[in-house]
């Protein structure tokens, strides 16, 4: 029995079966960090965090600025926006990448992928202490269910190190959401992330760059070819495909996929870390998740005249309704995703 509309013309019925394999091959690439990450931080590779955040860091600023100069995006002219995007550098880049990898290093990858999940609920809780929004007794009940399920992941206890690393990186993460939005609304996407992954690389090269100096030379081939997929797949080549198929695809159908990430990468973990799934993992994954979506699926409070939300971080989907980001992805900077002022061309 076909799936598509027959009464649709033979090209959108392409485009629709090319959104759906774009949107698996960036879902894919997403959850393939957690675990390509941590095989090239573990032995016999030992890639540190610093070294492999440099790489990643390098590998988004040229990207991104290759892409603001052959554009011809809006320049940044204050430094007040100057400042405010190397602020914005330092939550959604420099601290969330550094505490994402070193989290994973000593973490198991689906754990770090489950805690990352939070970062809707985090916008959500800061939104309303800040007075930015609301809270809807909706959005406060998801915000109990996703904590519940972090605490039955975490067994009830103080999150162990790399746990807590991780539940930093989505608090991290969620400061930028919040404060990105005026930013992006004035210089649009492009110029943001040019200039975010800028300073991120500015700020984090007295630490990350001489580590990357001083280790490159002495990986093997397969320690830098991993470094290389954590470039080219989970930040350059995701973030275009998913820039691409946000300006196609409706926030519902993105936000079903951002969902199988964890999975995907619970298979990956399985099959090159030999990561099995506990039973109360798994249970704690689906009641968090279960909360992440309440949270990012809630009605928006009445206001009047909201501007549009910003982009959330690494490739995450927009809610339906609050504007809220359903899922992040995987320790990176923010996704390349078409805002008021700049795109960018697929």
């Amino acid at each position: 029995m076909p799936t598509s509309d027959p009464s649709k013309p033979p090209g959108e019925r392409r485009a629709s079966a090319g959104i759906h394999a774009a949107l698996f091959f960036a879902t894919f690439a997403f959850a393939s960090l957690s675990v390509e990450g941590k095989l090239a931080m573990s032995p016999p590779h030992d890639v540190s965090p610093a070294a492999l955040a440099m790489a990643r860091f390098l590998g988004g600023a040229v990207v991104f600025a290759g892409a603001h100069l052959s554009l011809r995006t809006p320049r940044v002219a204050r430094p007040a926006d100057a400042l405010h995007l190397a602020v914005l550098a330092f939550f959604g880049v420099v601290c969330n990448q550094a505490l994402f990898l070193v989290g994973l290093r000593i973490t198991s990858a689906v754990s770090a992928t489950l805690l990352i999940a939070m970062i809707p609920v985090f916008t959500a809780a800061i939104a309303a202490l800040t007075g930015r929004e609301p809270l809807s007794r909706r959005a406060g009940a998801g915000t109990a269910v996703a904590l519940f399920g972090a605490a039955m992941l975490t067994g009830f206890a103080v999150p162990r190190l790399g746990d807590s690393f991780a539940l930093v990186y989505a608090l991290s993460t969620a400061v930028y959401v919040i404060y990105a939005k005026s930013a992006l609304q004035r210089l649009g996407t492009v110029t943001v992330m040019a200039w975010v992954f800028g300073w991120g690389t500015l700020m984090f090269a007295p630490i990350g760059g001489a580590a990357l100096v001083h280790e490159a030379p002495s990986w093997s081939l397969p320690a830098a070819l991993l470094v290389a997929f954590c470039v080219l797949v989970p930040t350059v080549m995701a973030y275009a495909v998913n820039a691409w198929v946000l300006r196609r695809a409706s926030p519902t159908l993105v936000a079903i996929y951002v969902f199988l990430r964890p999975p995907l990468a619970a298979l990956l973990a399985w099959i090159q870390l030999g990561e099995a799934v506990s039973a109360r993992t798994a249970a704690a994954g689906f009641v968090l998740l279960a909360g992440v979506t309440i949270v990012a699926t809630a009605p928006s409070p009445p206001a009047a005249a909201q501007p549009a939300p910003p982009p959330p971080p690494d490739g995450g989907a927009l809610a339906p309704s609050t504007g809220l980001p359903l899922l992040a992805a995987n320790g990176g900077a923010p996704s390349p995703q078409p805002a008021r002022g700049g795109s960018i061309k697929a």
